[in-house]
């Protein structure tokens, strides 16, 4: 019965030896965090421009707004969405980013039909082919009573 019990014996012991040298997994690093404010007045109103986490950049709701917080093509969708996707592609920009990253776009605005009337312009932005997943909801207003529309972006980083 003894020489029977010597070779479990073994594997017990060796098994043993094996778990006592494994060491418990490092903890991951913290999420790197950085915050980007181009614009003083969206700082200054008191929410970030965008914040990137890793390797995702969270843009806010980008507005028909210039550099002042002053509204850019009162009443003129196309002229508001432009201003809107120019504002978002500084914002891409300053991360070292263009349309091509961004992986999903929520855009809102105050006139449904308008928007559709407007929205090949995004085209002027997006390649056809590298489109962004999409929802589009309208609001009843947006933060100006003259904003017609505003979008936020999600973009990932090479």
């Amino acid at each position: 019965m003894t020489p029977r019990l010597r070779p479990i014996g073994s594997l017990l012991a060796a098994a043993a030896l094996l778990c006592a040298c494994e060491r418990p997994p490092e903890p991951p690093p913290p999420p790197v965090r950085q915050v980007y404010n181009l614009n003083t007045y969206k700082k200054d109103f008191g929410y970030s421009q965008a914040i990137q986490v890793d390797k995702t950049l969270y843009v806010s709701a980008s507005v028909p707004a210039d550099k002042d917080g002053l509204l850019i093509a009162p009443g003129d969708m196309a002229g508001q969405m432009r201003a809107v996707y120019t504002n978002i592609q500084r914002t891409l920009a300053a991360s070292g980013l263009n349309f091509d990253h961004l992986v999903k776009e929520t855009l809102y605005t105050t006139d449904m039909d308008a928007l559709l009337k407007a929205a090949n312009l995004r085209l002027e932005f997006y390649a056809k082919d590298h489109l962004p997943s999409t929802a589009w909801m309208q609001v009843q207003r947006l933060i100006d009573l003259g904003f017609l529309v505003e979008i936020d972006v999600i973009a990932e980083l090479p």
